[in-house]
């Protein structure tokens, strides 16, 4: 569980909606360095690893647009660490398919869902983002996959590049 999840969420969620009223950078260059520490923590807490991956992608717009570059920089490095991690490779996968192969768009509503289910303080399952009951419960989830966390934070980093490099 990580203690002040439901607030870094509530700020996340502010800087997607575009409403954030705090400092975007700061809260960016936060949740970079908190997925670095999760990242490099032995024994490594999948869990929190994903939950600040996903935080950074839910934020990617900002990053890719509105933030300094020197913290879009940062923003791009750490997505590209995560997506690049042996562990997700390594990964036993059944999965025939992973949210992250559609656009990356079409996922960001359920970011909030997600990253509750991650921070174990959610009313939801994960069959509910699964939409197919009884198919993907639990550790089985496809959104749960390591393959998945690292597909989104490929496609957010590659984003962020691509708006920056224009």
């Amino acid at each position: 569980m990580i203690d002040d999840a439901r607030d870094m969420m509530d700020d996340w969620e502010s800087i997607y909606q575009g409403y954030f009223l705090g400092e975007h950078d700061e809260t960016l260059l936060e949740c970079v360095e908190r997925l670095e520490k999760a990242r490099a923590a032995r024994p490594r807490d999948p869990e929190t690893t994903a939950f600040h991956t996903l935080g950074l992608v839910w934020t990617y717009a900002h990053a890719s647009s509105e933030a300094d570059s020197a913290v879009a920089r940062r923003v791009v490095e750490a997505l590209s660490a995560a997506a690049a991690d042996p562990a997700a490779g390594q990964s036993a996968c059944r999965h025939e398919s992973h949210p992250c192969d559609d656009d990356l768009e079409a996922h960001l509503e359920s970011f909030e869902v997600w990253l509750s289910l991650l921070a174990g303080e959610s009313d939801y399952t994960w069959d509910d983002l699964d939409g197919r009951p009884g198919t993907g419960t639990g550790r089985e989830s496809s959104w749960r996959c390591p393959r998945n966390v690292a597909g989104f934070a490929r496609s957010a980093a590659d984003e962020i590049g691509r708006h920056r490099n224009r």
